[in-house]
């Protein structure tokens, strides 16, 4: 099932020549490995897609894409895989990875007024920024890590069970 899933969502992507500004690219987006449905791919993509997802860096996407090519796994999966750290989820995240880096760091967790201003970013970043670099790098290893091996474990699982169904079927077919 999960082969079957990961298929269908990658061969939506277009491979025309109906996007004239992807012309540079025809031949990387031909490439069969970057959409390629099985596990290794998969379960790469998503470890790297997560992971870059939980670190506070600007253009995740980009950053998680340009990472799919250069370990040859699966695009669509890593850059959907960065957006577990959406609109909705940014400030959770990092406050959660803030306190886990100040933690680690045996520093009192100051209380902090976040503007998405420049000026914040200049002044208010520079009181955080090392627990905060701590606990999200800690955090994507682990959780990148934790996903890429449930999702590794449920394809096998799902591989052994869909063997044994064939099997089943097989072994019922030559005793009729």
């Amino acid at each position: 099932m999960p082969r079957k899933f990961f298929r269908r969502v990658s061969m939506r992507y277009p491979r025309n020549n109906a996007h004239a500004f992807l012309g540079p690219f025809q031949r990387l987006l031909h490439h069969p490995l970057y959409f390629a449905a099985n596990r290794r791919s998969v379960t790469g993509a998503l470890w790297v897609g997560l992971f870059i997802g939980l670190m506070p860096i600007p253009g995740q996407t980009v950053v998680a894409i340009v990472a799919a090519l250069i370990l040859r796994v699966n695009l669509p999966v890593a850059a959907v895989a960065v957006w577990v750290s959406n609109p909705v989820t940014f400030f959770p995240i990092f406050y959660f990875e803030y306190r886990l880096g100040a933690m680690m760091l045996d520093l009192p967790v100051e209380h902090v007024n976040f503007e998405l201003s420049w000026p914040w970013l200049t002044h208010g970043l520079v009181q955080i920024w090392k627990p905060l670099l701590l606990g999200s790098f800690v955090s994507a290893v682990a959780g990148a890590t934790i996903a890429y091996f449930l999702v590794n474990l449920l394809w096998r699982k799902s591989t052994i069970r869909r063997y044994k169904r064939r099997r089943l079927r097989s072994k019922s077919g030559d005793q009729a």
